[in-house]
């Protein structure tokens, strides 16, 4: 297991540093307008989501055909994209959080808004990637984009619908706000279920 953690961390390294320009733009955007948040984001997101890179570097360097002649068993091998996400995502938080704690020179560090929008974005993080890994390993990076912008198209035919319900919406999150930081431990029970529906699918491919 800790094999293929260091693997996927040697092959997206090269990728790291390519963004890690993007990200200096956004740090230095981010102190001139003190919006720490959108820094914040941008690190989460960006670090997180360099599980997607390693699932399609080793769609083309057909590393599946090798690494199932390989005593690892299928479960492993898949269960291994998952830590590395949530590996990734604490190396994001840990990148981001004194940069944020600095911009802000103390003075927000414990404010209700911040603690609540830190704990949506962890959880839509995690909510993501337990949506993107199945797709892209059932049907590969190509096809995987295909049918992730299907699914991005389905919230618009209903947004006629849920746009009635806003005011009842809004009432809800306001009874559920003071439960908001159980929502990052919800993200993580969806992410195991993820996890489940991965390793059925990776077992019953072919390659």
């Amino acid at each position: 297991m800790t094999g293929l953690i260091l693997k996927d961390l040697m092959t997206i390294k090269r990728q790291i540093k390519t963004q890690a320009f993007v990200l200096t733009f956004f740090l230095i955007t981010s102190i001139f307008m003190q919006q720490s948040l959108i820094l914040f984001t941008i690190i989460i997101f960006i670090v997180t989501f360099q599980t997607i890179t390693a699932l399609t570097y080793d769609e083309q360097s057909s590393w599946d055909k090798y690494a199932n002649t390989l005593p690892i068993s299928k479960g492993d091998i898949v269960l291994s994209k998952y830590i590395l996400s949530i590996l990734l995502m604490l190396f994001g938080l840990i990148l981001a959080l004194p940069i944020v704690f600095i911009i802000h020179r103390f003075n927000n560090w414990a404010s209700a808004e911040f603690f609540l929008t830190f704990n949506l974005l962890v959880t839509l993080a995690l909510c993501m990637l337990a949506l993107l890994l199945p797709i892209y390993i059932k049907f590969g990076s190509i096809k995987g984009r295909m049918v992730l912008i299907a699914i991005c198209f389905i919230p618009g035919f209903f947004s006629g619908l849920i746009s009635k319900q806003l005011p009842d919406i809004h009432l809800v999150l306001i009874n559920i706000k003071q439960y908001i930081f159980l929502a990052p431990f919800g993200g993580l029970f969806i992410l195991w279920l993820s996890s489940l529906i991965s390793t059925a699918i990776y077992k019953h491919k072919e390659f």
